[in-house]
């Protein structure tokens, strides 16, 4: 049975694969399990704070810190079959079983899918197709550039989401935004389909170093949807597509994609240009307090786990994640990517902010070190900003468990700065 079996298709149709909010629509069809993402919910507004030492464990002169490659893991905590059937098969830490196992239950999905449109049933294709794109994507997004699975299980997932918005109304609209001699895919959604002459403030999701913008623009634009706010879901470089067909690395001044995406932004007449906001998660938010820190049309900035500077929040913290980070940033090998990420740093910029900022961070996270989102804190002195904590990576999170009961704190904060005026 599919886990769409406690809402009636005709009752997603009428509601709104069209329509605005919808929390639990974008949870229905969000990936199972976004690996390496952090949480916009839960947590505590007001408390300051860094690292959790005697909660980490990091193995201190075990070779890498004693860290394995923790976000290969997939939770029970999930009433998807097919997520909890990967749970209870695969071997945890493991690349090739993580690989086989997703494939699996994406390849029955797609085949589930295409039974379904040959007999003329296009809306439950639809959901099957997309349950089969959303598992590829987990069984793509840990592949490194070397792994001849990467390009093809990558493509898989791309061909079956737009296979999927074929056979029905996309609740999105397909963007490029030119970034400097490339032109970088994506996608924006209004809330309840867009009111005609109405000007929306907008989010620009800026997500992390394994994010692809078909998971984004279906999983966390909902909360944002509902609370008044427009949507913008794009493939940074060093992201999705933009890495794995353009080979487009994510620089260090970050402002440079923002501002591109705010000029796109700025020709069309239904974005309220003066209620841009910035929302970051894993990488992102190091990405997103840089572009706010040197781009003076971003409005609010706000990030589930803050960083300072990449190369000591992430690659050092965090030893398994390196070739993924030499990967994205475009370094030639390792000690080579050591030296890039010098410039990729808040230092003398952090001072720069001057919009509202939201810093969130998880005491015992494990993949972002938390202690940078409290340096960033520390450094941003000209801005309005505050910290937030429970909100760093999920598998940080010692409480685990189901996440469904966790205040949206991001999408709350964010409708405060940007749509109370608006």
């Amino acid at each position: 049975m599919s886990s769409f079996s406690n809402l009636s298709r005709r009752a997603l149709v009428k509601w709104g694969l069209f329509s605005a909010g919808l929390p639990v629509i974008s949870k229905v069809l969000e990936s199972s399990a976004i690996a390496q993402d952090a949480g916009s919910e839960s947590g505590k507004i007001g408390e300051v704070g860094g690292r959790a030492e005697g909660e980490l464990y990091t193995g201190k002169g075990l070779p890498g810190g004693g860290q394995l490659e923790i976000r290969l893991t997939q939770t029970i905590y999930t009433s998807d079959p097919d997520a909890l059937e990967v749970a209870q098969r695969m071997k945890p830490y493991d690349l090739d079983s993580w690989v086989t196992e997703w494939t699996r239950v994406a390849e029955r999905n797609e085949k589930e899918a295409d039974e379904f449109a040959s007999k003329g049933f296009k809306l439950t294709a639809n959901e099957y197709y997309m349950r089969a794109a959303g598992f590829y994507r987990e069984a793509s997004w840990p592949m490194p550039v070397t792994d001849d699975r990467m390009l093809p299980t990558y493509k898989k997932a791309r061909q079956l989401f737009d296979r999927a918005w074929e056979l029905q109304r996309a609740p999105f609209e397909r963007i490029q935004v030119k970034w400097e001699d490339q032109m970088l895919d994506g996608y924006f959604r209004k809330p309840g389909g867009g009111q005609q002459g109405k000007k929306f403030p907008v989010v620009i999701a800026f997500e992390g170093a394994d994010t692809m913008a078909e998971a984004t623009i279906m999983g966390g634009a909902g909360a944002y949807l509902a609370r008044g706010m427009a949507y913008m879901a794009v493939d940074f470089p060093g992201q999705g597509g933009a890495l794995r067909l353009k080979d487009l690395h994510l620089p260090p001044d970050t402002d440079r994609v923002i501002k591109a995406m705010i000029d796109y932004l700025e020709t069309r007449a239904d974005v309220d240009t003066k209620k841009i906001g910035l929302q970051g998660i894993s990488m992102g938010g190091y990405g997103v307090p840089r572009a706010a820190s040197n781009e003076p049309r971003v409005a609010a900035a706000f990030m589930s786990s803050g960083s300072y500077d990449l190369g000591k929040d992430l690659f050092d913290y965090l030893p398994s994640i390196q070739e993924r980070v030499r990967w994205i940033i475009g370094g030639r090998d390792l000690s080579d990517a050591r030296k890039m990420l010098r410039e990729y740093t808040l230092e003398g910029r952090a001072e720069k902010i001057h919009c509202p900022m939201l810093i969130g961070y998880s005491k015992d996270d494990r993949i972002m070190d938390p202690s940078g989102a409290l340096k960033l804190y520390q450094a941003a002195v000209n801005c309005k900003r505050e910290m937030v904590e429970g909100t760093g990576h999920a598998q940080a999170m010692n409480a685990g468990g189901p996440r469904d009961r966790r205040a949206p704190v991001f999408p709350d904060w964010a409708m405060k700065q940007l749509v109370s005026e608006s």
